[in-house]
């Protein structure tokens, strides 16, 4: 007779809890790293208003009574969410180190100097030749524009690989700031990291189309 071999138990997960713990005052604190045994003595500080308990976090230990507390909600995660999905939703989510304002100068600052290299291009064209030849020969016009949108090519290229970089230490930075694993009652970031990536994203994709439509009409001189 064959024996019947049996299934191998699967390991079950190590769950562990966030909780965030709305006072009736409009403060919220957050606890985690708590296992259910844990967990269920917040709740049980919540269901009963002459009990106490002391709360502890990475900063400070408070003593709150049971009365204070208007809600606690709980997020569940195990090992796998806080060594790979936490850490990218801090990275992603949490406020911009870096902020908003240095990415708009760059893309300011390289519009400015696009439009003035431009400029440059043709005032350097009308020196060596004729003035309305650069203007009114579709030809030259065209070859003239074509060098001066090379010149805003290259600088857009290392724009893009400036903004990339900083993107990239944003990112990083990420991995360091606070970032509750349970985040009912706080506030979403007002610059997230993943907002900037989106400002890059957006700054080559309106570029391209820019380039297109230039060279298009380049053509049709």
């Amino acid at each position: 007779m064959s024996e019947t071999k049996q299934p191998t138990p699967r390991k079950r997960a190590h769950l562990r809890y966030a909780l965030s713990i709305h006072m009736k005052y409009g403060e919220v604190l957050h606890v985690e790293d708590l296992t259910k045994e844990e967990k269920d003595q917040y709740f049980e500080l919540a269901r009963h208003d002459d009990r106490s308990l002391i709360v502890e976090d990475t900063t400070s230990v408070r003593h709150i009574l049971g009365k204070d507390i208007a809600k606690i909600s709980v997020k569940a995660y195990d090992d796998q969410y806080e060594k790979l999905i936490h850490p990218l939703e801090k990275m992603m989510f949490s406020e911009s180190t870096l902020g908003r304002k240095l990415f708009s100068t760059i893309i300011k600052v390289f519009v400015g100097i696009s439009f003035l290299g431009m400029i440059g291009v043709f005032a350097l064209a009308m020196i060596e030749g004729n003035i309305l030849d650069v203007f009114f020969d579709p030809k030259l016009f065209g070859t003239t524009f074509i060098k001066g949108f090379d010149l805003i090519k290259t600088l857009f290229n290392y724009t893009v690989i400036l903004l990339i970089l900083m993107n990239l230490i944003d990112l990083v930075l990420g991995l360091r700031a606070d970032y509750y694993i349970n985040q009912d009652g706080e506030q979403s970031a007002d610059t997230s990291r993943l907002s900037n990536v989106f400002v890059t994203a957006a700054f080559i994709v309106v570029f391209i189309v820019i380039q297109v439509v230039m060279n298009g009409i380049v053509k049709m001189l």
